[in-house]
């Protein structure tokens, strides 16, 4: 694997707004100034900044942040127009399965979520939120999406190198050990120094250089080279992480019971390509999302907004 809400009416435009004044010279700052209104509703521009803020959309535009917090004002609309609603042993479900994909304790998933700025009940509401707007979405475009076999043909031989049947990689790995009696603090402060080390790896410093500095794990002297393996050689979550990564790629960080890795992979052997057949259900269901997602875009754009009064407001 992020939608917007909606706009205020200009009716509203003279309402009072907090207004911050700087000590000194006498000026004022509007800091919660009303930016757009959606069915005369209104939206701050402290609401679009901490919508990119939670969402960490660092680069996006203001224009960019403000469409996505209107087109989440219209969804929320909707969604209690239709009385969709999201029962918690769904949201439980959800968040289960992807502690299990993450290999994660509660504990450690809670400590993830904390060093990313979110509280548990601000995850769970997340994930209500993204649940709801994908039954909404099922009941609008339900059946209208379908992928043919020509097609998923199509986008086998045009991306047959992303198919290479991956018999084994080369490895290297920035590793930060848990220690005994860590607290949840602790854990949370590994995973903020793991991301920053991910981040100079990102930025272009050799990845060698950061594993002598950074990585207490065996090979660091090596520049954490731990060496080729197949599949079946390496602990279920590293091996996931290592066999999906191409080669420069450094992966996020992988927690695992003995702490947390970065991985990077120097290099992959390959021997042929997988067929057609057993990639066709993936292409399919890959293809089928791509589809759904342009048609709720342009669900969104022509047929939802003309259901609702949007304004901007400069």
């Amino acid at each position: 694997m992020i939608a917007t809400r909606a706009m205020l009416h200009g009716r509203l435009a003279a309402i009072v707004v907090v207004v911050c004044v700087v000590a000194g010279p006498a000026s004022a700052e509007i800091v919660n100034r009303i930016v757009a209104t959606v069915d005369g509703d209104p939206i701050t521009a402290h609401e679009v900044r901490r919508y990119g803020e939670e969402r960490h959309a660092r680069g996006v535009s203001e224009a960019d942040l403000l469409q996505a917090v209107i087109t989440d004002k219209i969804l929320e609309k909707e969604i209690a127009a239709r009385k969709i609603t999201v029962k918690p042993e769904a949201i439980d479900r959800y968040v289960q399965e992807v502690m299990a994909r993450n290999k994660m304790s509660e504990d450690q998933f809670k400590a993830a979520l904390k060093q990313q700025g979110l509280t548990w009940e601000q995850y769970r509401t997340r994930v209500k939120n993204e649940i709801e707007k994908s039954q909404l979405l099922g009941q609008e475009l339900r059946g209208e999406v379908t992928v043919s076999d020509e097609e998923i043909r199509r986008f086998y031989d045009e991306h047959k190198d992303e198919f290479a049947h991956k018999s084994g990689v080369t490895v290297r790995d920035i590793f930060f050990a848990f220690q005994p009696k860590m607290t949840e603090r602790d854990v949370i402060h590994l995973m903020e120094q793991a991301k920053a080390v991910k981040q100079m790896a990102d930025a272009g410093q050799p990845f060698d250089q950061l594993a002598r500095r950074y990585s207490q794990g065996p090979g660091a002297e090596n520049g954490g080279l731990l060496g080729n393996f197949k599949k079946g050689e390496m602990a279920p979550a590293l091996e996931q992480a290592a066999f999906a990564l191409e080669p420069g790629e450094v992966s996020a960080p992988v927690v695992t019971p003995t702490g947390v890795h970065l991985l990077r992979v120097d290099a992959i052997q390959a021997d042929g390509h997988v067929e057609l057949d057993q990639v066709k259900d993936e292409i399919r269901q890959a293809l089928t999302t791509q589809a759904e997602n342009a048609r709720f875009r342009e669900w969104i754009s022509k047929n939802l907004r003309e259901r609702h009064h949007v304004e901007v407001l400069n």
